[in-house]
Formats: C-alpha cells, sequence, structure tokens
C-alpha cells in the first residue's frame, strides 16, 4: 500500500509539474498570438494609413492632370475640403513643387511676390532659398497650411540633396517616391520625417520615355510627415506602455533595401534602457513606402497585457498536491477532463458555423492542395459542400500550370501574402479575389497557411468603368485643344483683318477730315466772292467818279453843289467798301478759327455758342443752297474746356450728314441747334432737322462704320462714327438719337464742361502696355 501510494504520490507530483508546465506553455502562447496580432495591426494600419494619405496625394495630383494651372487659391481650397487636419492629422504640410528652368527664375519669384489670389497684399517678401546655381529649379511654390510651414515656402530643393535624388526619381519614374529620412526645415525638434511626392506632367505630352517625362514635367504635388505623428494616429495609445516600436528605413526597393538598422535610418523608436523587452516576444515586418522599404521591429514589455499568471500555476501545484493525496481528487480532474473537451468540441463545432456563415472564403492550403474550407469559400466558387476538399488548388487558378510556382504559397519573407488574382468557378467563369494569406507556423511554412477569398469582381468593373471614363474624357481634352488651336488661328486671320480694316478706316477718316476742309474752303471762298465783288466794284466806281471830277475841276467848272454830290456819293462808297471788307474780314476770322481747331485739335477754353456760329458761318452758302434755315437756341454764352476743332468736327458732319441725306427731295428745310447747360457740370447739344427721318434698321446701324446709304453718291460710311467715337471718346461725353420715318432727326449729344486730360489716358495706356 506504501508503494502504491508513494507511486500515486511520484504519479500526482510528475501530474501535477506537466499541467504547470502545459500551463506555462499555454500562457507563452497566448502572449506570443496576442502580440503577434497587436504587431500585425500596427503594420496593417500603419500600411493603410500611408496609402490613405497616397491615395489623397493621387487626388491632388489628378486635380492637376485635370487643370494643370491650378493656382493658389484653388490649391488651398481643394486642400481645405479634404479636411485632413480633422480626418488625418498625422501630415505637417501639403504642398505643390514647381519645376522652374534657371532662365524662368527671376520671373517665377516676380509673379509669386504678386500673386494676390489668396492674400490680399501679395507676398512681397518671397525669395527662393538656400541660393545654388543649377540649370534647373524645384520650388516649394504652395504649401497648406502655411502657417507653422513658413519656412518651406520658396525652398529650393535642388540644394538639398536627399530632397533632390527623391524629387528626380519621381520625375523618372512616374511613380510616388518617398525620401530617406529626413529632418523637416519647419520643425525645431529635429524629429525625423519623410516627404512623399507624385510627378505632375503637362496635358496631352508623350510620357513614355525617361526623357518625354523630363521634358514634360511641370511640378511635384507632395505631403510631409512628421513620423512620430504619424506613428501616434496609428497605434492605440494602451500598446505605447505595453510594447517597444522601433523602424528603420532600409533603403530604396530597387537597390534591395538591405540596409542594416542604425542611428541615421531610424525613422520610429520607443524603446527605452530601463525597460528591457520579455525575451523571445518579438517579431519584424517590412513595409513598401513609395519605392523605399521600412523594417519595424517589435518587442514586447513587461505589464499586465504580455506578463504570465503566477496564480493558476500555484493553484495547479497546490491541487496536484491534493491529488497526489488523494485519489479523488484525481478522479475529480479526469471528470473535469472529459468536460473540458465536451466544451472544446462545442466550442469548435460553433467556430465551423462561424467560419461558413461568413460572406469570404477561408482555407487551409498546404503543398498546393486544399486542406480545409469555409462554405463561404465553396458557395463562391460554384462548388458543393465539401467538394472542394482535398482538391488541387490549381482548380481555382488556371494560371497555375505544371511546373509553375504555386500563386497560393506564402512569402518566405514576410510570413504572409496580399494581392489580387484572377480565380476560375466550376463553371468556368472567372470572378476577381482580394487574397491575403499567413502562414500556420511562421518557423514552418510546410505546415501550409490560412488564406481569406473575397470577390472583389463588383470593384474590378467599376475600375475599368472609372478607367473607360479617364479615357473618353482625355479624348475630349484632346478634342478641346484642337477645336482651341483652330479657334486661335481664327483668332489671329481675323486679328490682321481688323488691324487691315482700322488702317483703311484711318485713312477714310482722314480723306474725310481732308473733304471736310475742302467743302469748308469752298464755302468761305463762295461767302467772300460777294462782299469782295462789292468792294471790287463800288471802288472801280468810286474811281470812275474821281476822275469825271478830276476833268471838271481841270475844266475850272467845279460848282458847289457838284462837289457836295461828289462828296456824298464817295461817303456812300466808302461805307458800302468798308462794310463789305469788313463782312470778308469776320468771315476770314472765322474761317481761320475753325481751320485752326480742325487742323491742330488743341485743348483750349472757348465759347460753345461762338464756335457754332462760326461752323454755321462756314456752311451759309452749302444751306442757301439747299434753302435751308438755321436757328441757334442757347444763351449768350457757354464757355468749355474742351476740344474746339472736335467739337467742330461733329457739328460739320452732323449739318453734311443733314445736307446730304435729311433733305433729299424737299423746298425747304430747317436745322435746329439748342445748346443749354445741365446738371453735374455738362452741356446739352441738340441738333435736330424736319428732314426724312430714318427706319429703325438704319437707326440700329447708324454709328457702325462704312455704313452708309448714299455709298458711290458722295458718302463714306464714316460721318456718324467719326462724330460717336470723337464724342464718347475725346470729348468724354454720350450721344443719343432718335428718329420716324417723316419726322425728322434729332441728335443729343451731353459732354462735359471739362474734357478729359487725353495725356494722362494716353500715359496710363502706354503704362498699361508695358
Amino acid at each position: 500500500m506504501r508503494t502504491q501510494g508513494y507511486l500515486a504520490f511520484v504519479v500526482g507530483i510528475c501530474l501535477t509539474m506537466w499541467t504547470c508546465v502545459a500551463v506555462l506553455d499555454a500562457q507563452q502562447a497566448r502572449i506570443v498570438a496576442a502580440f503577434q496580432r497587436d504587431a500585425d495591426k500596427v503594420a496593417t494600419d500603419t500600411n493603410v494609413r500611408l496609402q490613405t494619405y497616397f491615395d489623397m496625394l493621387l487626388s491632388i495630383k489628378g486635380a492637376f492632370a485635370v487643370n494643370e494651372q491650378v493656382d493658389r487659391a484653388q490649391f488651398a481650397r481643394f486642400v481645405r475640403e479634404l479636411n485632413l487636419t480633422t480626418r488625418y492629422p498625422g501630415f505637417q504640410a501639403i504642398q505643390f513643387v514647381r519645376h522652374v528652368p534657371a532662365a524662368d527664375l527671376a520671373r517665377f519669384t516676380d509673379a509669386v511676390r504678386r500673386d494676390t489670389r489668396l492674400v490680399a497684399e501679395g507676398y512681397p517678401t518671397f525669395a527662393v532659398h538656400p541660393v545654388v546655381a543649377r540649370a534647373e529649379h524645384f520650388i516649394v511654390e504652395y504649401t497648406e497650411p502655411l502657417k507653422g510651414n513658413e519656412i518651406a515656402f520658396g525652398l529650393d530643393l535642388a540644394a538639398l540633396p536627399p530632397h533632390l535624388q527623391a524629387v528626380e526619381a519621381g520625375r523618372d519614374s512616374g511613380e510616388i517616391v518617398a525620401t530617406e529620412r529626413i529632418t523637416l526645415v519647419q520643425d525645431d525638434s529635429g524629429q525625423p520625417g519623410f516627404v512623399a511626392r507624385a510627378p505632375v506632367y503637362r496635358q496631352n505630352m508623350p510620357l513614355t520615355t525617361v526623357a518625354e517625362r523630363r521634358a514634360a514635367l511641370v511640378g511635384l504635388v507632395a505631403i510631409v510627415f512628421r513620423v512620430k505623428n504619424l506613428m501616434h494616429e496609428v497605434i492605440e495609445p494602451a500598446l505605447l506602455d505595453q510594447m517597444a516600436f522601433r523602424i528603420h528605413d532600409a533603403g530604396n526597393v530597387s537597390d534591395g533595401a538591405a540596409a542594416p538598422y542604425a542611428a541615421s535610418n531610424v525613422m520610429f523608436d520607443t524603446t527605452r534602457a530601463d525597460r528591457p523587452p520579455l525575451p523571445g516576444v518579438q517579431t519584424e515586418a517590412r513595409l513598401n513606402v513609395a519605392q523605399r522599404q521600412w523594417v519595424m521591429r517589435f518587442e514586447a514589455l513587461p505589464g499586465s497585457r504580455y506578463s504570465r499568471d503566477v496564480r493558476p500555476v500555484l493553484v495547479i501545484a497546490a491541487g496536484g498536491l491534493v491529488v497526489s493525496t488523494l485519489i479523488a481528487a484525481l478522479m475529480i480532474a479526469s471528470r473535469r477532463s472529459r468536460t473540458l473537451a465536451q466544451q472544446l468540441s462545442v466550442t469548435l463545432d460553433e467556430q465551423r458555423a462561424f467560419q461558413d456563415s461568413a460572406n469570404v472564403g477561408i482555407a487551409l492550403f498546404s503543398h498546393g492542395v486544399i486542406m480545409r474550407c469555409n462554405r463561404g469559400l465553396e458557395e463562391m466558387m460554384g462548388y458543393a459542400q465539401g467538394e472542394l476538399a482535398g482538391c488541387q488548388t490549381q482548380v481555382l487558378s488556371r494560371a497555375a500550370t505544371a511546373g509553375a510556382a504555386d500563386p497560393f504559397a506564402v512569402d518566405p519573407h514576410t510570413r504572409r501574402w496580399q494581392g489580387e488574382l484572377k480565380l476560375m468557378r466550376k463553371d468556368g467563369s472567372t470572378i476577381w479575389c482580394l487574397i491575403n494569406g499567413k502562414a500556420l507556423d511562421a518557423a514552418d511554412l510546410s505546415k501550409g497557411g490560412v488564406w481569406v477569398i473575397q470577390n472583389i469582381s463588383d470593384r474590378k468593373h467599376t475600375e475599368a468603368a472609372l478607367v473607360d471614363a479617364k479615357d473618353g474624357l482625355e479624348h475630349s481634352l484632346a478634342e478641346l485643344e484642337q477645336q482651341k488651336a483652330n479657334v486661335e488661328t481664327a483668332h489671329r486671320d481675323l486679328s490682321t483683318v481688323l488691324a487691315t480694316l482700322k488702317q483703311a478706316q484711318t485713312n477714310l477718316i482722314t480723306s474725310e477730315k481732308m473733304a471736310s476742309l475742302g467743302s469748308l474752303v469752298a464755302g468761305i471762298a463762295h461767302e467772300l466772292n460777294t462782299p469782295i465783288g462789292n468792294s471790287l466794284l463800288t471802288a472801280t466806281a468810286l474811281a470812275d467818279m474821281v476822275a469825271d471830277f478830276e476833268r471838271k475841276y481841270a475844266d475850272g467848272g467845279i460848282k458847289r453843289s457838284a462837289l457836295e454830290a461828289h462828296m456824298a456819293d464817295t461817303r456812300l462808297a466808302c461805307d458800302i467798301m468798308a462794310s463789305s471788307l469788313r463782312r470778308a474780314g469776320d468771315l476770314i476770322t472765322s474761317f481761320k478759327q475753325v481751320a485752326v481747331d480742325q487742323t491742330s485739335d488743341q485743348r483750349r477754353r472757348f465759347d460753345l455758342c461762338d464756335l457754332v456760329r462760326d461752323t454755321l458761318a462756314t456752311y451759309a452758302a452749302q444751306l442757301r443752297r439747299a434753302n435751308c434755315e438755321t436757328r441757334v437756341d442757347g444763351p449768350a454764352s457757354l464757355p468749355l474746356d474742351s476740344y474746339p476743332g472736335s467739337v467742330g468736327q461733329v457739328l460739320s458732319n452732323l449739318i453734311n450728314n443733314a445736307l446730304l441725306h435729311a433733305f433729299e427731295g424737299r423746298g425747304s428745310a430747317l436745322i435746329t441747334i439748342t445748346a443749354r447747360e445741365i446738371e453735374d457740370d455738362k452741356l446739352l447739344l441738340i441738333f435736330s432737322d424736319d428732314g426724312v427721318g430714318m427706319p429703325p434698321k438704319i437707326l440700329h446701324q447708324v454709328f457702325d462704320p462704312f455704313f452708309t446709304t448714299k455709298m458711290g453718291q458722295g458718302g463714306s460710311g464714316l460721318g456718324m462714327n467719326i462724330v460717336y467715337n470723337i464724342v464718347t471718346g475725346m470729348l468724354g461725353g454720350s450721344i443719343e438719337i432718335e428718329s420716324t420715318p417723316e419726322h425728322g432727326t434729332s441728335v443729343t449729344i451731353r459732354i462735359p464742361r471739362k474734357a478729359p486730360n487725353r495725356e494722362s489716358e494716353a500715359a496710363d495706356v502706354n503704362m498699361l502696355l508695358m
């Protein structure tokens, strides 16, 4: 009995020790599994968050692809609408880097300083820094938000080798490219950071070769990150005290990404010397970050999350002692084991039901064979329940031929696989699926892996539709560019024709003015003919009377009555000659003033009523021939500070227009000129006639150049156009015309007493042209 008791005690002690070891192993497995889940989550969340930011970067690039002339205000509004500061606050700034050849550097700097689209005062202190002599520059032109990033505004990346290397790589590849670890110029804390940039190319330019991409480069859009902010956004705060994180940049993927951990390439590090990690609880993950690879190392720290609980061990030890002493306890323990087995069976059944209810496929693949799968995968691929188990993975992917690599093989480096594959259903149709695989045992890949398969065919069809829509939009943009080129060609041709027409118009206006002056000379000559002829006739008669008087005087027979008669005749002749010559002198004075005004067009002070009377005097002969009466209604004096030549030209053209068009077929006519002062220090001049008037169609075109109803009959079509240009341009006034057939025409002109300063306006125009 003693021997049996001793053996029972020894067996109990052995069972107790075995149970304690099993509990410790279970706890260790639980700790490792929990730690691996946390590490995988952090790595996945980091990758997802970076991809989200890169998608935002591509959306900004898309805005520049549609309109490469995005200005500062549009860029700021686009970034503001993304609302990244609230949704994803892990970035430092979003920028646009402009590619500027050295020859355009001064012009670019001046344009930024005068850019008032976002800030009313512009950026008068803007300067490119640091100064470097290069054939081309890459300058930060837009940065949002500007507050806190002012030092980056105008930064020339060509002077900074790490930035320049990444910029040139992005330009040549057309992909998003990240920099190595850098210290941000706007960050005084010296924390590690990096910048991801995507190139922007000009529209409708070939991008097949590196040379073509370099020639088409407009600039790059960029997101600036502080890695500490990014990781604190991704990592749950509770994990920071339970796990140590260390990230270092292993270098460019194209170069093998084999750089070892060093202080110079650390991106993020929370390890502490005073808190050593738990032994054996660590892992690594590699992330591809815009053509570079980050190595993430995770280490568990002592604490509540990953610590072992010794209390179950103590309880089991005590229980073992009790079991060793009492056989009943052993029986109870045996009975408990059976109960746990039943519970485990129930739990497995519930887990299997849970997996079968999922709408994604879950399967265990090993050595190219489908070991197990849930009902979701069978329904997705069109198989009956249990039909896929034991089949080769080739039934899912026809691309896997004999001797080819297994598409469902786990990557030996990352111990996982993720990607998109086109899978074959049982009926021969294909579907696109998102595949995620992970090794069951990272130390032994032969055990196979668990794969989660999700049907993404609808998303693929949507992406294809978006690509087709993009191609259609690009085609439409190309057609618009061609139409724009055609319009520009037509515009150049029309500009040439317009310049020719303007030159012809200038020549015709000059001819019109010279013809008007010639008509003025002819009228004055006709008016002078009468008084000068009267003076000549009277002088001849007086000479005859003097000769007759001298003859009588020589004969000595002069009587007092004869002398008195001779003196009366002489006095009458002198009066006639004086009156005639005075009339001629007045006409000549009016002609001189009108002629000087119309030829010199100098500004001076003059009286409007005097100018009206002088102008009418020069047309006296033409008005008499047309049997036209003139009436002037106005005050005695209306002084102006203006251009008398231009006012006289307006009156002359209106008189000529009336004589040529208004009184055709009429025996008598009347022209009324009304002048008076109105409000706002302006004068009103109304020129009206009782002629034939104009229909609405002609009235609508009366001010058009080269429009006339007397083409080839003395009309040039420029008279009323000259009137309109002089009144609205040189005199700074306005003109209106009213006319009804058979009820005459009325022209209303409003001009300021003081005409605009043409010299200052010309100087302003020259300044604008410069």
